[in-house]
């Protein structure tokens, strides 16, 4: 019998945006080689991913407030490698149709995709994509590190790596999917479910009941506390500032010991710097220049955790300027303090209220989480650091890896948006510190080059060696 496992508290804003919007956060790694893969190289490694926490699915439950369950996924999509090439220039413009177009789906699957494509300067350009409902990004990136040394796992499989992938007409959609047939032993499982949901229905209920306690006693707390509130001062809706619902994208590459060196000299961290200069790169468009940070930390405690997603957050507010070159310092005591609050405990009301969200009617959550303008101003994501065998396949070493996300299906006629100011993902491969951005804001970045020559100024402020892709 399969392992299963419940949808959690930190799953549910993707699936309360899927269900709401129609939106499918999507997550992309993308690597740059400088030569093709071999092909049986590229098929192993899908063959592993098979194997991975990305090739789960989704079921819905059977009863009332019951949660959904995941199981381990016993099929997965091809690999797909394009006939013909693209430029070196358009290599952007490939990753991104991809990002914005892979056809990914919790519940019939596949909930990933790998693709790659050659380039005309004989170099080549892998993407990974999966559902951020199935897995978090540094869940994402170590699975794809292990699918690369050999060493898929997922606690939810319930076959070894290396049994054979099970026989299965091919579909139209490019995965393999079993034939499905009903039996005395479904029957019996179908009972024994809908039995589970029934009593993790009447779990959630209670649940519930205490998230509103935890949360009534985290308001008072904060209250009381010297925590800082947010002072920014009113700006206009997400979707007026963004009428076209488009973003722009930058991503750079680093030394990372050249980064670290930067970062000393001026009284910081590896974060402190990056959060500095995205920082920065947002208040010079002309922004307010009064930010709310939100900063993802992991919370995930053990090898065999089974949650896809498993992050917090804490919350910085920026209101004095920090011009390039200056002192990292007091942004660096600013940001532990969030941390130590974190590790204290201290979570802001509204987390508490996760398990209440899963019981309302879709329509309230949705009025009740977009009324107020709580969406921080910059997301600094730090994934950390990987191993040097993350860009590595079939003997060909990537010349950077990056990472990204964004949420499919956003309809501008509608006054909902994914993202605000500007959005981060950093992770260190080897030697190489590389990280993507990506601007929402239209009226602050209306042309599509502002971002790449904003991040490119306060780059060379702090005087970081960068390299655009």
């Amino acid at each position: 019998m399969a392992a299963v496992a419940r949808m959690q508290p930190e799953d549910t804003t993707y699936w309360l945006v899927r269900e709401a919007f129609g939106w499918s956060v999507v997550l992309q790694i993308l690597w740059r080689f400088p030569a093709v893969p071999p092909r049986a190289d590229l098929e192993t490694f899908a063959e592993r991913l098979r194997h991975s926490v990305l090739n789960r699915r989704l079921i819905r439950a059977r009863t009332p407030f019951a949660r959904h369950r995941w199981v381990h996924a016993d099929f997965a999509p091809e690999l797909l490698v394009d006939q013909g090439e693209i430029l070196v220039d358009e290599v952007e413009s490939w990753s991104g149709t991809e990002l914005y177009s892979s056809p990914l789906d919790p519940e019939r699957g596949p909930a990933w995709r790998l693709r790659g494509t050659p380039i005309a300067d004989g170099g080549f350009v892998l993407s990974l994509t999966a559902l951020h409902l199935i897995a978090d990004g540094r869940t994402m990136v170590t699975a794809a590190a292990a699918a690369l040394t050999g060493t898929p796992t997922d606690p939810l499989a319930h076959s070894p790596v290396d049994s054979p992938p099970p026989s299965a007409a091919a579909e139209d959609a490019g995965y393999r999917r079993p034939v499905i047939s009903w039996s005395a032993d479904r029957l019996v499982d179908a009972v024994r479910d809908t039995a589970l949901d029934a009593v993790d229905g009447v779990g959630q209920v209670a649940a519930a009941g205490l998230g509103i306690g935890r949360a009534a006693v985290a308001f008072t707390r904060h209250r009381g506390s010297d925590a800082p509130g947010d002072e920014r001062p009113a700006t206009p809706r997400a979707h007026v500032r963004s009428p076209l619902a488009r973003n722009s994208w930058a991503t750079v590459s680093v030394d990372a010991a050249h980064w670290e060196s930067v970062a000393g000299q001026h009284g910081g961290t590896t974060n402190t710097l990056f959060i500095a200069i995205l920082a920065g790169a947002l208040r010079a468009s002309g922004y307010s220049t009064a930010l709310k940070v939100g900063v993802p930390v992991s919370r995930r405690g053990q090898d065999d955790d089974a949650r896809g997603n498993a992050t917090a957050g804490v919350s910085v507010l920026l209101t004095e300027d920090l011009p390039p070159g200056g002192d990292l310092g007091p942004l660096r005591r600013q940001c532990k303090e969030a941390f130590t609050r974190l590790s204290a405990g201290e979570r802001a009301p509204h987390v508490h209220l996760l398990p209440l969200v899963s019981l309302l009617p879709t329509g309230l959550v949705v009025r009740a989480a977009t009324a107020g303008s709580g969406m921080p101003d910059v997301v600094a994501s730090n994934l950390g650091d990987f191993a040097d065998e993350l860009r590595c396949l079939g003997g060909i070493s990537a010349s950077a890896v990056a990472f990204r996300g964004i949420a499919q299906g956003v309809d501008p006629a509608e006054p909902y948006r994914f993202g605000d100011g500007v959005q981060s993902w950093a992770m260190r491969t080897g030697d190489v510190w590389t990280f993507s951005v990506a601007a929402f804001d239209e009226q602050h970045f209306p042309r599509p080059d502002d971002l790449r020559e904003l991040l490119a100024a306060e780059l060379d402020g702090w005087g970081v060696e960068h390299r655009m892709w």
